[in-house]
């Protein structure tokens, strides 16, 4: 049998303890705690020395179990769990023989699901979790890592619950809400979600003359949205009459603006439409990509934490999955994303974005007609004024990859070094009027362009980045 430590020998460490011995899968060795209590005993089992000592009973093969309690913050638990990974520690997972968890539902590493509660299926409770004694965790609701669920209380179905949230004893939720990071529900209360409460949201996109199958697609899927309290603002370029899609997608408030006969500004014009119309939030998506179906209620949540949010990608061609959550090879959910981090690649599409519209003002909001990449010249602009990012994985964008996309995913060609240089080339000479420093990115673009006019210098710089990058973001090249 798995002999396994305890951290922490307090009152929860003694429902834990019982939890332990009655699945039977692991046998406790002992428990750390602070220096004054080596050489006591907890329910017959040894304090047998302190935090400093996970190193030297980690290299000893042990598995281990954070067994403090979580009311008032998470903190400490969290970074118990942190210093574990980082020792290389085993770490268990410990579910009650007396709860029932469904087949189709997931527990991650760290967690103790308790006596006699019940996960559904499809639902999710991350890393380092505490479900208390006969909680109920409905199907589909996703539990964030270093969560405490109390006793009786009630997840309903859909429901997100941020990393470090509380639920105190018998409160319950709304279906499908969405809570706050590190949110504090007091025992006996009833969760209805605050995050957009009183706000005014736009979803801006352009239609442009496309497979009618995609914007059906692209309207079905806002239609299905948890959250439906926004206006869906469409600049129409040349798709035609959207009078039959008006009236077949009746649920969504659909206002039309007229076009500018220009991309870069055409974008321009729906995001000083929104921002000119007392919108507190822009939420962006192509028109020919689908969403998640919360992607509107959790961008709002965590407009409340951030100025800006970027969501994942999944690459999609017809009905299949081309590659999935593309940007989580590199990102860690609700990692914060600063301008240095885009000024060489680009994660900011005005497919998988959302932003506090007080952001703003006129003189951001100014695209040259030769901009492509205007996503990623408005979006390093926000960033090096000060604003403030967040990514997440929770919520995905569908990007339909098809010949007339602007940009693709995760291909490299001698053609495509050839449109990145480019492409680099105008945003950078467009981003120097934002911050001198880009200069030294322009001279070096112009530099590569002449050097490609080589064929040997293109093979050469084409064998590089094959070899080099995996899954590469937009016009991301390795010099």
């Amino acid at each position: 049998m798995n002999q396994i430590i305890l951290i922490g020998g307090g009152g929860h460490c003694k429902a834990c303890i019982d939890v332990i011995e009655q699945e039977g899968k692991y046998q406790i060795f002992g428990i750390l705690d602070s220096n004054e209590n080596v050489g006591k005993k907890l329910l017959s089992y040894d304090f047998i020395g302190t935090d400093d000592d996970i190193d030297k009973y980690a290299i000893e093969g042990y598995y281990f179990l954070v067994t403090i309690g979580q009311i008032k913050t998470y903190k400490i638990r969290e970074q118990l769990y942190l210093k574990l990974l980082k020792e290389k520690a085993k770490i268990a997972t410990v579910i009650s023989p007396r709860a029932y968890v469904s087949q189709h539902a997931s527990i991650g590493v760290g967690t103790i699901i308790m006596h006699d509660t019940v996960i559904n299926a499809s639902a999710i409770v991350r890393e380092n979790c505490i479900i208390n004694t006969k909680a109920i965790i409905e199907h589909d609701s996703i539990i964030d890592a270093h969560c405490h669920i109390s006793t009786s209380a009630v997840i309903n179905g859909n429901v997100t619950v941020r990393e470090g949230s509380f639920f105190g004893s018998n409160s319950v939720t709304k279906h499908g809400v969405v809570t706050n990071r590190a949110d504090f529900i007091k025992a006996g209360s009833c969760y209805l979600g605050q995050h957009s409460k009183d706000r005014k949201v736009a979803f801006l996109t352009t239609v442009f003359p496309t497979c009618y199958s995609y914007i059906e697609d692209f309207l079905r899927s806002l239609s299905e949205q948890t959250c439906s309290k926004f206006d869906l603002v469409i600049l129409n370029d040349g798709f035609g009459d959207l009078k039959n899609l008006k009236e077949k997608y009746k649920k969504l408030n659909i206002i039309e603006l007229p076009t500018a006969y220009n991309i870069a500004k055409n974008r321009e014009s729906l995001i000083k439409y929104a921002a000119s119309n007392a919108y507190d939030v822009a939420i962006f998506g192509d028109s020919d990509d689908c969403f998640s179906n919360k992607r509107v209620e959790l961008s709002l949540s965590l407009l409340l934490e951030a100025d800006i949010v970027v969501n994942d990608l999944t690459t999609f061609s017809k009905s299949r999955i081309l590659e999935k959550n593309v940007f989580s090879k590199r990102l860690i959910n609700f990692s914060n994303i600063d301008a240095d981090y885009i000024k060489e690649k680009n994660v900011f599409g005005l497919s998988n974005t959302a932003i506090n519209l007080s952001l703003l003002n006129d003189s951001m909001v100014v695209f040259g007609e030769d901009l492509i990449a205007v996503d990623w010249y408005f979006f390093s602009g926000l960033l090096f004024k000060g604003a403030n990012a967040i990514f997440t994985n929770e919520i995905t964008t569908f990007y339909r990859q098809h010949d007339s996309n602007t940009a693709g995913i995760g291909t490299i060609t001698k053609e495509s070094i050839a449109k990145t240089l480019n492409v680099r080339l105008i945003h950078y000479r467009n981003m120097i009027s934002v911050n001198s420093e880009f200069l030294e990115q322009y001279d070096k673009t112009i530099k590569s362009l002449q050097d490609i006019s080589d064929e040997n210098n293109l093979q050469a710089l084409y064998l590089k980045n094959k070899q080099q990058l995996t899954s590469p973001f937009w016009w991301e090249l390795s010099e």
